[in-house]
């Protein structure tokens, strides 16, 4: 009887341990558990008003999502100064993060040591946060307006955000948790792709219809390369040689070489393609058409399409959660 219910549950895509591919609703303000293999949608959480981003926990048993509060980044309102924090195996949410002054949290990113940081608007800065003490440890003030997206480095000594209100790359020593320079990128910055070696940043500037290549190191601009259709979120393969490129006014994906910086391929997706993930293998793409309400799943690096996911509205941000081995 147990094999038959075990034959049962896999056929059906419902077997614990399954690959599961996470996706934040925005407009739905909500969190999704999709069975990876077939596209259905499992579970649903409920979190707070707008959310934008999500990081993993180390051990890949939480999320922790930034809830925005408000549409877009034009606007003026305070929105939202909360994390949602998620429990990815009981699939509900076990708690917030107040983050007091500090509205409108967007991006997130876990380090090596735990701790998570977060973009927040108002008021312009990299908040760091101890999730399991469920605080704020320092809120490092920014120089440029709405950082967007954060970058650190493996080793948890510097990041950088996107400044999406002042055409600017914000440096950060997180060593001595300071801002020591800003550079100027132009246009509406908004995703990252760090090289595996560390040592180049590309940039996405979505209005200027750019990925600006910046010295990592000497923290300077190195190239503007064109990339029309407005770049949002960017992904570099594990093996160092493509960049990914989600073009939000197109509806595309296109790849970049990452020696030559040469655009090479590109394919459609869907209305407002923003949302991008590589799995960690390098070999399956996620990119989120907002506008169709869909997830588009392509293999790497030949952008095939594997298959579409329906959602609720308006998908964003990703995440494939492999089987959990038992």
């Amino acid at each position: 009887m147990k094999r038959l219910l075990l034959t049962i549950l896999a056929a059906t895509g419902c077997l614990p341990g399954a690959d599961q591919l996470l996706v934040l609703h925005k407009l739905d303000d909500s969190f999704g558990f999709y069975d990876a293999a077939s596209g259905k949608l499992e579970a649903k959480v409920a979190v707070g008003r707008k959310p934008h981003e999500f990081a993993l926990s180390a051990d890949e048993k939480f999320a922790y999502v930034t809830n925005y509060g408000a549409d877009t980044y034009t606007e003026t309102q305070p929105g939202g100064n909360t994390i949602t924090v998620i429990d990815l195996v009981a699939r509900k949410a076990v708690g917030e993060i107040g983050l007091g002054e500090y509205h409108r949290p967007h991006g997130i990113e876990r380090g090596k040591s735990g701790l998570f940081y977060v973009t927040t608007d108002f008021p312009a800065s990299l908040v760091v946060v101890d999730a399991k003490k469920a605080k704020i440890v320092k809120a490092i003030p920014l120089t440029g307006k709405l950082p967007h997206m954060v970058q650190l480095t493996k080793d948890e000594r510097k990041a950088w955000t996107a400044d999406a209100g002042s055409g600017t790359v914000s440096v950060i020593d997180l060593a001595n948790r300071r801002q020591t320079t800003q550079i100027e990128v132009g246009g509406v910055p908004m995703g990252f792709a760090l090289t595996t070696d560390e040592k180049n940043l590309f940039v996405a500037t979505r209005t200027n219809n750019m990925v600006v290549q910046l010295d990592a190191v000497a923290n300077k601009l190195k190239r503007k390369l064109g990339v029309p259709g407005e770049p949002a979120r960017m992904a570099p393969s594990p093996d160092g040689r493509w960049i990914y490129v989600s073009l939000i006014g197109s509806g595309e994906l296109a790849v970049l070489n990452a020696h030559t910086q040469l655009e090479v391929n590109r394919v459609p997706v869907g209305q407002r393609a923003e949302g991008l993930r590589l799995a960690e293998d390098g070999r399956t793409l996620y990119v989120s058409a907002q506008a169709e309400n869909k997830v588009v799943e392509f293999s790497a690096p030949d952008l095939e399409r594997v298959k579409e996911i329906a959602t609720p509205a308006k998908p964003d941000p990703t995440y494939l959660l492999r089987e959990r081995k038992r």
